[in-house]
């Protein structure tokens, strides 16, 4: 059978070149599956900024691992699912995978990490509010980390002060709602006036738009007026100098959580720690989030009960951008980088 797959065929540094950096081939293959492997078809794939920095670690002419949604089409005898069932894993940017579902490690120049074992889904699950697509969305590992970390870490009070930078994408519109419901004042940083409009929209207090204050004075000054009373909870993923300005206003016992760092995987600025002494007066307790320590059958079962009631009552919106085709794969990653305004919350791809 022939599979099509996108693989990595430059390292970039930095900004990401979707269309230097991969290309597809087409593969003719004789499946022969072992007693535990799966013959897997790909009906959707995740793109993420984080990527990036699994891309740079991807050897070259291997295809391009990502989150992704597949169904099984045919199973040996000791398969830990049967055909038909649908299932979530890091299938990659390919149109048939084949696997035995289990975890498998990724060592990586930043962290190892681990690609969780596949989980079934099932159908029952999803409906027309919370579609299959949103497996790899808020119903997904972007859920989970955005409720994860409100439920296992940030304890957000009536009156506290939220910032959340980055905050117009799939995890940070949710973050910004639940901490809304908690009671905090919600502020987040954003790169356009139309996103601004729409987080504004989900109920934040003030946005930033973060290209109209570029140097560290312009950001200090807009959030000083966002955030008079200072900043209690901080959900971070862009790093640099927000960060910088964020851990100037901490409050006493403030909180923060490390999600992701645009500023170092894509920015390429390692400079830091470099306001140390910003925690230690405050006495602030930072965590770093990695949602994969989260993927148990109890939590998911939570996620789809508490989070997914909150979207089916109408309490919380989720937004979610679908690109079509194998061959939009690239251009849909690319659109991460170049602030595209078709995007809102999720970015995903149906083959």
């Amino acid at each position: 059978m022939k599979i099509e797959k996108w693989v990595v065929c430059e390292h970039h540094e930095g900004v990401p070149d979707a269309r230097q950096g991969y290309e597809k081939v087409v593969e003719d293959v004789d499946v022969r599956l072992g007693p535990d492997e799966m013959l897997l078809q790909t009906l959707y794939v995740s793109v993420d900024p984080y990527l990036q920095g699994i891309a740079r670690d991807t050897p070259l002419g291997d295809p391009m691992a990502a989150d992704s949604i597949m169904q099984v089409l045919e199973a040996g005898p000791r398969a830990r699912f049967k055909p038909g069932d649908l299932v979530q894993g890091f299938g990659g940017w390919q149109t048939h995978v084949v696997h035995n579902g289990a975890e498998s490690p990724w060592p990586t120049d930043m962290f190892p990490m681990v690609f969780p074992a596949f989980r079934k889904l099932e159908p029952a699950h999803y409906d027309a509010i919370l579609p299959l697509t949103t497996a790899l969305g808020v119903m997904g590992t972007t859920g989970m980390t955005a409720w994860g970390t409100l439920t296992r870490f940030l304890t957000i009070r009536p009156g506290d002060t939220l910032v959340i930078s980055g905050a117009s994408g799939a995890i940070g519109e949710l973050v910004g709602q639940l901490g809304k419901r908690a009671g905090a004042r919600v502020v987040g940083t954003a790169g356009s006036r139309p996103k601004a409009d729409y987080l504004a929209s989900l109920g934040f207090d003030a946005v930033i738009d973060y290209k109209r204050h570029r140097t560290p004075d312009q950001l200090r000054a807009a959030l000083a007026e966002a955030a008079p009373d200072g900043v209690d909870r901080y959900f971070d993923q862009i790093g640099g100098d927000i960060t910088d300005v964020v851990f100037s206003m901490l409050n006493v016992h403030s909180q923060v959580a490390v999600c992701w760092q645009w500023a170092v995987q894509i920015g390429e600025d390692y400079v830091g720690p470099r306001l140390l002494p910003y925690i230690l007066f405050p006495r602030t307790t930072i965590r770093g989030i990695h949602a994969l320590e989260w993927f148990t059958p109890e939590n998911w079962r939570e996620l789809h009960d508490a989070l997914g009631g909150l979207i089916r009552r109408g309490d919380i919106r989720y937004s979610q951008t679908i690109y079509d085709g194998f061959d939009a794969i690239p251009d849909a990653y690319q659109s991460l980088y170049t602030g595209s305004e078709r995007n809102r919350g999720k970015v995903l791809v149906k083959l």
